[in-house]
């Protein structure tokens, strides 16, 4: 058994503030955007109705699809997190895809990634997305592992290096 094989992919809940703020904090130190949603200063129910709303489609900015944001957890510690785009605009086609995924960085190496994707993806098919569309940059090796790990395999590249793949 692997530290991955007792990971959960879940939806926030009303406990999660502290870790949340943490996995935010560990992620966006090294430059990467992360719950793009979250407000400095929001309380943590508002921010909770903020998730259940996206779910739905409610009060979305221009351009923003439906999505589900969901973290990760092992042994009580989120150690990172995906999010499900319930449907695809064009520039999402080229893109950002169906599914993202981020795992903090002194948890990566360690199977999580590839758990959480493959839970989200079994997520992801419960909303009707099946087949799911993944995209990474050709040089991102962690990510391009992960999702070959899960059973992906290179379905486009563009010049610029964008892989994209049907899972």
């Amino acid at each position: 058994m692997t530290r991955a094989d007792i990971l959960t992919v879940r939806a926030l809940a009303p406990g999660d503030e502290e870790g949340f703020l943490t996995l935010r904090s560990a992620i966006t130190d090294e430059g990467a955007v992360f719950a793009k949603d979250y407000q400095t200063g929001v309380s943590w129910p508002e921010y909770l109705a903020v998730q259940n709303d996206a779910r739905v489609g409610i009060g979305l900015a221009p351009g923003t699809v439906p999505y589900t944001f969901l973290v990760a957890e092992t042994g009580g510690v989120l150690v990172g997190s995906s999010d499900i785009r319930h449907h695809l605009t064009e520039k999402m086609t080229r893109w950002g895809g169906h599914i993202g995924y981020v795992v903090a960085p002194r948890f990566r190496r360690l199977g999580y990634g590839t758990e959480i994707l493959r839970q989200t993806l079994l997520l992801a098919a419960e909303l009707g997305i099946s087949p799911a569309l993944l995209t990474c940059r050709a040089d991102n090796f962690g990510s391009r592992g992960v999702i070959h790990a899960c059973g992906g395999t290179v379905s486009t590249e563009t010049v610029d290096g964008i892989c994209s793949y049907w899972l």
